[in-house]
C-alpha cells in the first residue's frame, strides 16, 4: 500500500481577479485551520516579469516585494508554495502580445505555443527562471501543459513530424521533456509536476519510451462528482509514473459565468476522489496529495466566474472533507461555526430562500452573490419568461402600454431595476475591499450592469 503524504494544496488562480495582499493575509490562517498545507499559485499575468518578458505583466501585477510577502505569509501559516507556470497550452496571456505572435502554433489562436521554434523553449525557461528567482529552494514546481488543443498544425511542426517520424503525442512529449530537462538542470532539487490530460488517450508504452516518467509527476485533474470516464487510466499511469497527484475543484468548474458556488457539486467531486485514493493507492509508491483548484476564468479571455470570497464556504467544506475522509454533519457544523454563520452553511445557493448571516473575510461578497442569484431568478421568471411566452422576443411592441398586463410587467421592471441598482452599489464597495479596480469593474459589468441595461430597455 502506498504511503499517503497528504498534501492538501489550495489553488490560487490569479488571472483576472487577484486578491489584494491584505485579503490573502486574512484567509491564510483559515486555510491552515482547515488543514491545508500548501498553495498552488498560478500567477499568470500577475507576476512582475521584467526584461524581455515585461509585456507579460499586467499593469496591476504584484511587485517583487508582494510576491515575497505572499511567500512569507504562506510560511507563517505552514503553507508550502508551489508556483504554476504554463509552458505549452493556455498561454493566451503571453501569445496575445505582438512581441510573441510568431511563437503561436496557429497564427489565429493565442492558446498554444509552437514547440518547434527554439525561441519557444527559451521563452518558457525564462518565465520559469524569473518565477524561481522569487521562490528559492522550491521542492515542487508545476509546469502546466494541459489542454494543448492546437498541436502539430503549423508548417514547421508538420515538417518536423515528417522528418523525425513523430506523432502529435510524441511532439507533445518532446516539448515537455525539453522543458523538464532545462529546469532540472538549473534546479536539480526541484521536482516537476504537470497536468495529466494530454496523457489520457496515449499508449503507456509511448509515454514510457519518452522518458517523461522520470522527469515529472502527473496531477490527474477531474472536477465532476463521478469517476474519470477513461478505462484503466490508473493502471496505465502506474506503468509509467511512481508517484501521482490529484486535482479537484472547489469553484470555477460548473459554468463559465457562474458567480455563486454549488457546494453540493464540489463536495461530490471530493467524495469521489476519496474513493479513488482508497481504490488506486496501491498502484503507486505515493499519491502525493490533492490540489483543490479554484479557477477564476476558463481561459485568459473568458469572463470571470466565482470570485474567491464567494467560494470560501465551499473551500472550507471540501478541505475538511478531504482531511477527515468523508463529509459529515460534524464537518458541516465545524466549518459553519468557523465562518461564524448563524446556522449551517447552505450547500446549494440556488435553492436557498435567503442568504445566511456569516462573518468571515469577504463574506459580504458571498452573501450578495446569493442575493443576486435570487434577484436574477426573479428577473428570469417575472420579466424574461413573460416576454418570451407572450411575444416570442424581448420587446414590448405587441402589447399596448396601457394594458393591465403590460402595466404589471413594467411595474415589476421598475422594482427590479431599483433592486439591481442597490445591489450594484453594495457590490462595488465590498469588491473594492478585496480586489483591484479592474476586477471590480469587469465583474460588475458582466453580472449586474448588463441586467440593469436590459431592464432600462424594457421601460
Amino acid at each position: 500500500m502506498a504511503r499517503e503524504e497528504g498534501y492538501r494544496l489550495v489553488h490560487l488562480d490569479l488571472k483576472g481577479a487577484p486578491p489584494k495582499l491584505s485579503y490573502l493575509q486574512q484567509i491564510f490562517p483559515l486555510l491552515k485551520k482547515w488543514n491545508a498545507n500548501g498553495l498552488l499559485i498560478e500567477y499568470e499575468d500577475m507576476f512582475p516579469y521584467e526584461g524581455n518578458l515585461k509585456p507579460l505583466a499586467s499593469p496591476s501585477a504584484y511587485s517583487k516585494d508582494d510576491v515575497r510577502a505572499i511567500g512569507e505569509m504562506a510560511k507563517d501559516n505552514d503553507l508550502l508554495v508551489i508556483p504554476l507556470v504554463q509552458t505549452f497550452g493556455h498561454l493566451e496571456f503571453v501569445l496575445k502580445h505582438p512581441e510573441f505572435f510568431i511563437l503561436r502554433e496557429d497564427p489565429g489562436h493565442t492558446r498554444s505555443l509552437c514547440p518547434s521554434k527554439p525561441d519557444s523553449l527559451r521563452l518558457v525557461v525564462e518565465m520559469i527562471d524569473q518565477v524561481m528567482s522569487l521562490h528559492p529552494h522550491l521542492r515542487w514546481f508545476h509546469i502546466g501543459a494541459d489542454e494543448v488543443y492546437h498541436l502539430g498544425e503549423c508548417d514547421l511542426c508538420k515538417a518536423r513530424m515528417l522528418d523525425e517520424g513523430l506523432t502529435k503525442e510524441m511532439l507533445f512529449l518532446s516539448h515537455v521533456r525539453s522543458v523538464a530537462h532545462q529546469v532540472m538542470t538549473k534546479f536539480p532539487t526541484t521536482q516537476l509536476i504537470m497536468w495529466d490530460d494530454m496523457f489520457r488517450l496515449s499508449d503507456a508504452q509511448v509515454i514510457k519510451e519518452s522518458g517523461i516518467g522520470s522527469l515529472v509527476e502527473p496531477m490527474v485533474w477531474y472536477y465532476q462528482p463521478c469517476d474519470i470516464p477513461v478505462i484503466d487510466i490508473w493502471k496505465k499511469y502506474s506503468q509509467v509514473f511512481s508517484n501521482i497527484w490529484l486535482g479537484s475543484a472547489f469553484k470555477g468548474a460548473t459554468g463559465i459565468q457562474q458567480y455563486a458556488t454549488d457546494i453540493t457539486y464540489h463536495l461530490g467531486n471530493h467524495v469521489m476522489w476519496l474513493t479513488v485514493m482508497m481504490k488506486e493507492a496501491g498502484k503507486f509508491d505515493h499519491i502525493r496529495g490533492i490540489a483543490l483548484t479554484g479557477w477564476q476564468r476558463y481561459d485568459h479571455f473568458t469572463v470571470l466566474c466565482e470570485l474567491l470570497p464567494a467560494a470560501i464556504p465551499s473551500l472550507g467544506l471540501c478541505l475538511q472533507t478531504i482531511h477527515t475522509g468523508s463529509f459529515t454533519s460534524k464537518v458541516h457544523e465545524t466549518v459553519s461555526q468557523d465562518l461564524q454563520c448563524t446556522g449551517l452553511l447552505p450547500l446549494n445557493p440556488f435553492q436557498l430562500p435567503a442568504a445566511p448571516e456569516c462573518s468571515f473575510p469577504g463574506c459580504d461578497i458571498y452573501i450578495l452573490g446569493i442575493q443576486l442569484v435570487h434577484l436574477d431568478a426573479q428577473f428570469e421568471w417575472k420579466i424574461l419568461s413573460h416576454f418570451r411566452s407572450e411575444q416570442g422576443d424581448l420587446c414590448k411592441m405587441n402589447l399596448p402600454p396601457e394594458s393591465e398586463k403590460m402595466s404589471a410587467v413594467l411595474s415589476e421592471c421598475e422594482r427590479l431595476l431599483s433592486a439591481y441598482e442597490e445591489i450594484r452599489q453594495k457590490f462595488v464597495k465590498s469588491l473594492a475591499d478585496v480586489f483591484f479596480p479592474h476586477t471590480v469593474e469587469e465583474w460588475i459589468n458582466v453580472h449586474v450592469i448588463v441586467k440593469i441595461l436590459k431592464l432600462k430597455d424594457f421601460l
